[in-house]
């Protein structure tokens, strides 16, 4: 896999969950055993928006020609996997979420592994130059 369709599957994972937690949270919430109440609902969109900021960076990056800015990305998905898969197991453990929070985890330990395998795949995997030349 190239990083840029890792990155194009980030985005519309991103985009897509993004929107429905932002446009239709009273729906969205009970999916996950959040109840829906003015003071939850308001975070489910703030979560919603910051997917679809992740999602439209990820969409943005797939066109990244220098290796090192894709290598950014790739990290940040990987701290972001990894912190939002422990507060979600967090959740899921605490009885705060029910049991299609495990999809929620799937999810997070899949990107986490896609975006390890893009780092450890380096540019060449991905067709992007090492970094810009740099002069002295």
């Amino acid at each position: 896999m190239t990083a840029k369709l890792f990155l194009t599957i980030t985005a519309v994972l991103g985009i897509l969950y993004g929107l429905a937690f932002v446009f239709i949270p009273t729906q969205m919430a009970p999916i996950y055993g959040v109840p829906v109440e003015p003071h939850t609902t308001l975070e489910v969109q703030f979560f919603g928006s910051a997917l679809i900021w992740i999602g439209v960076v990820s969409w943005l990056a797939r066109d990244f020609r220098d290796w090192d800015a894709v290598r950014a990305v790739l990290i940040a998905t990987v701290v972001g996997s990894i912190v939002g898969g422990g507060v979600n197991l967090l959740g899921t453990f605490q009885g705060l979420l029910n049991g299609m929070a495990w999809s929620s985890t799937a999810i997070y330990a899949l990107l986490l592994i896609g975006a390890l395998y893009c780092l450890s795949a380096g540019p060449e995997a991905s067709g992007l130059a090492a970094g810009p030349a740099r002069s002295a």
